[in-house]
């Protein structure tokens, strides 16, 4: 079992954003799955220019590390996003990479794969950006695990600190333990749907425009010809 952390923390794993990591990484590698962490602040990522290039062609034009990131979590069974609360969303490193991947919204190239969140913030202020990163597994067609946020003053405590290091941890092992089992949350089961159908309306839509995600479609989900 391969899992991914993509780490928005401009901090690396030094930060309280790592605190989080490093905890469900451990917890996670104890049960057997292997895991990699991708520091964002490690790579290369440029904004999305919004050209579509990649929804006609299937390669981005900005020569950058995104698409090896992106393969990197095409190949694994479960993604982990963790992220600071930047000015109440996800740091801007985490934001210009989920913007670079619009096209496998488009494909729902990650449909039927785990996601899970982490987060953290100065102060009690993480829900937003958890909802947040979770409606992207949404959109991406992943199955929700579950996310968990904690605020510095909590992670700056050793009791606090020991308390969401273990919530971490915890999580950790339910993410690990629903992709073993091939877990389906029947509540998360229409919007899924919904998704998947509108996605598939839109390329279908823009055929031409989108010529990459076109064939994808038609050679992976199966699409009606007009």
């Amino acid at each position: 079992m391969q899992l991914v952390i993509v780490n928005g923390s401009p901090h690396g794993l030094d930060g309280n954003t790592g605190k989080l990591i490093r905890s469900f990484r451990s917890a996670a590698e104890e049960q057997g799955a292997a895991v990699e962490t991708l520091n964002l602040s490690d790579y290369t990522v440029h904004p999305c220019r919004g050209c579509e290039v990649c929804s006609k062609t299937g390669t981005c034009v900005i020569d950058d590390d995104a698409p090896k990131l992106q393969q990197k979590f095409l190949a694994a069974d479960g993604i982990v996003l963790a992220s600071p609360n930047y000015m109440m969303n996800v740091s801007g490193q985490l934001k210009v990479f989920l913007d670079r991947i619009f096209s496998h919204v488009h494909c729902q190239t990650l449909y039927g794969k785990y996601g899970a969140a982490l987060v953290t913030a100065a102060g009690p202020v993480f829900e937003g950006v958890e909802e947040y990163l979770m409606s992207i597994f949404g959109f991406l067609g992943c199955w929700k695990v579950g996310s968990i946020g904690a605020a510095s003053l909590q992670l700056e405590d050793p009791d606090e600190c020991s308390r969401m290091q273990g919530e971490a941890a915890d999580l950790a092992r339910r993410f690990v333990e629903a992709i073993k089992n091939g877990e389906t949350f029947p509540d998360q089961e229409e919007k899924r749907s919904q998704v998947f159908e509108m996605m598939k309306m839109m390329v279908q839509a823009k055929q031409d425009a989108w010529a990459y995600e076109y064939r994808y479609w038609k050679t992976n989900w199966g699409i009606e010809e007009e």
